[in-house]
């Protein structure tokens, strides 16, 4: 393929798709604006909700507003209603990528020749929507608020996008790997006499849905032979979800590619360089569809899009930070999970093993903690102080626990001593027995999450405490209950809730 392509023309070519992607992905509406979804029961609510959605036996959504509410139709259900005002009720042709859409995978109905698109009725004091199968409808708005109904499943829900989004505000690009026309096949598309339906996970946990692969796309790599399941219409575009050794590295769960149309002989470009990002890689609100079982590339695919820097929850917009640490398995099992959970994109370094410069470039803090720094070697010990020295420079967070706070503490007096500064500290702080000492560097305000500061040094160096006597576990299952506990001021009574409210400090300082 490298001799099909001038090489200057086809790094021009993937720019523009680049920047049109990119484009895409900034718009008001877009994928960066999914700030929440809501699955829907014969009547659902929730905080921050416009009103009370109910769902009747023929499928029927309706929305009764808040009293004093403004609201009005989406585009997508402005032009529902124009078109049922002027020729009554028709067939809505909406591509799947368009704000009112049908189910694109007609073949698993084969006896539907014609699906019909949403229907809608503005109500005295709301609307009311019904979707087809698969559909979605972007339904109607509330200020910079547009509220999406969709069916995944036969199950119904509301996503919620906000023009406002702090994700969207923040983004600038996806980050891509390299061009490089090595990642680009010639392929042939076998199409099957009948497509096969299969049973797919989704990006929601608690959700499966039905895809049908509709042929099989081949090429040859230096792996060997390639063959790959495909979804989608032979006839307005074929697509391609993979799964490949990157993942979970440097790249999502998995990706997609959009293969185009195939020739009248099959043949077609598979170019990885485009592959890209399912809207769950930027928020936890998607429900986009998994590969199906077996669709694995069996090369490490360094082409198209990497995963995305920030990522929406419902804890927030996700905080990339770089952790020095030396756990023992067990309590990391536990732990781990939670960092996710209240939105810090950890990387986690054993600083034994890491002998590599770590740049803090694009991270929002770093922290370091051990209960002993016997098996550390001399290196591992002169890498901390490096590591917190350049954060204290760059005046980032840098947080000491345990141990592990000497190396914060020697950073700050050799970085003070060297710039001329006299402290005059002559006898560190020791702690108190029994309690687990924290150090942490001045653009913190760790009361502002709860906690107790025992004391400050001359040098500006702040220090927390904890009692080592506390569960591992909270008795909070919601991410408000944490929240209610730390704005009460209420003592830390678990090591969860310790990581929910420095995971809070280190967002405030963002």
């Amino acid at each position: 393929m490298q001799g099909v392509f001038e090489v200057n023309q086809f790094v021009t070519e993937w720019n523009t798709w680049r920047d049109s992607r990119n484009s895409a992905l900034a718009t008001p509406f877009g994928w960066l604006s999914v700030s929440g979804l809501h699955w829907l029961d014969d009547a659902t609510t929730w905080p921050d909700a416009p009103g009370t959605f109910t769902v009747d036996a023929d499928g029927w959504v309706s929305v009764a507003l808040e009293s004093g509410i403004k609201a009005g139709p989406a585009a997508a259900t402005f032009d529902l209603l124009s078109k049922s005002a002027e020729a009554g009720p028709s067939i809505n042709a909406a591509s799947p990528s368009s704000s009112a859409s049908v189910p694109s995978d007609t073949t698993i109905l084969p006896k539907i020749t014609e699906i019909a698109g949403p229907e809608v009725r503005v109500e005295e004091n709301g609307f009311s929507a019904k979707l087809p199968a698969g559909g979605s409808l972007q339904w109607f708005t509330v200020g910079n608020v547009l509220y999406e109904l969709i069916d995944r499943a036969g199950r119904i829900g509301i996503r919620v996008r906000d023009s406002k989004s702090p994700l969207l505000g923040k983004f600038f690009e996806v980050p891509v790997f390299e061009p490089n026309l090595s990642f680009v096949f010639l392929a042939k598309f076998t199409p099957f006499e009948k497509p096969e339906v299969h049973t797919i996970n989704t990006a929601q946990d608690d959700l499966n849905v039905l895809t049908p692969a509709v042929g099989t796309v081949s090429f040859t790599s230096e792996a060997g032979e390639v063959k790959l399941l495909a979804t989608g219409n032979p006839a307005s575009g074929l697509q391609l979800d993979f799964h490949d050794s990157t993942n979970g590295v440097s790249t999502p769960a998995w990706r997609t590619l959009d293969l185009g149309v195939p020739n009248q002989d099959g043949s077609l470009v598979v170019d990885f360089n485009r592959a890209v990002n399912y809207p769950f890689a930027f928020t936890a609100f998607a429900t986009c569809p998994a590969p199906i079982e077996g669709n694995v590339v069996p090369f490490e695919v360094t082409a198209g899009e990497r995963t995305p820097p920030f990522y929406f929850s419902e804890a927030g917009i996700n905080v990339p930070f770089l952790f020095y640490v030396w756990w023992d398995e067990e309590s990391a099992e536990v732990t781990r999970p939670w960092y996710a959970r209240f939105g810090l994109d950890t990387t986690l370094l054993n600083p034994n093993h890491e002998h590599n410069a770590q740049s803090l470039v694009g991270f929002d803090g770093v922290a370091m903690s051990g209960g002993d720094v016997a098996p550390l070697t001399r290196k591992a010990r002169s890498r901390l102080v490096k590591v917190a020295t350049e954060a204290l420079t760059s005046r980032i967070p840098v947080i000491g626990i345990g141990a592990y706070a000497e190396f914060v503490i020697r950073a700050q007096r050799e970085l003070r001593e060297s710039e001329g500064y006299v402290d005059g500290i002559e006898e560190e702080y020791a702690g108190t027995d029994g309690k687990l000492l924290i150090v942490m560097n001045n653009e913190l305000t760790p009361q502002n999450a709860g906690f107790d500061v025992v004391h400050t040094d001359a040098s500006g160096l702040i220090y927390v405490e904890m009692s080592y006597d506390i569960p591992l576990e909270s008795d909070f299952d919601e991410i408000d209950e944490f929240e209610a506990a730390m704005e009460a001021n209420a003592p830390i009574t678990s090591w969860e809730e310790f990581d929910y409210r420095m995971v809070c400090l280190i967002r405030q300082h963002r």
